[in-house]
């Protein structure tokens, strides 16, 4: 069941969590029960490099705000966003920053809340 909210602004100004890990640094707005993520990824960037393991088990739902991201998936499969962009992606998957830039995105969500919640969970288990 959701956390009941009401009337609530929060900025990444002041955000409740700041989290630097494998190289990106997360900004964490606690919303009810969902958190909103800012986070930076630096040019050069590698999940399967930077994480520790192959590939991502966490379900991404987002916006880009700069720089390109790509994301391949276990079938080879391949997806680019960049500035703008809105994207699902489930679990079972690498992802690398492409170009000079560092890429932001701003995620809503996190993990098994966001496959649940977007009905991606049969896909994540299929991409694992």
């Amino acid at each position: 069941m959701a956390t009941p909210i009401s009337r609530t602004i929060k900025t990444f100004a002041k955000p409740d969590e700041q989290i630097a890990k494998g190289g990106v640094e997360i900004d964490v707005l606690q919303i009810g029960d969902m958190k909103v993520k800012r986070s930076t990824y630096p040019s050069g960037w590698k999940f399967s490099a930077r994480m520790g393991v192959p590939m991502c088990q966490d379900t991404h739902v987002g916006y880009a705000l700069s720089g390109h991201m790509t994301v391949e998936f276990g079938d080879g499969a391949q997806l680019e966003f960049g500035p703008g962009d809105v994207f699902v992606i489930p679990a079972g998957h690498d992802a690398w920053v492409t170009g000079d830039e560092p890429c932001a995105i701003v995620q809503f969500d996190e993990g098994d809340s966001a496959a649940r919640r977007f009905s991606v969970a049969a896909a994540a288990a299929k991409a694992a």
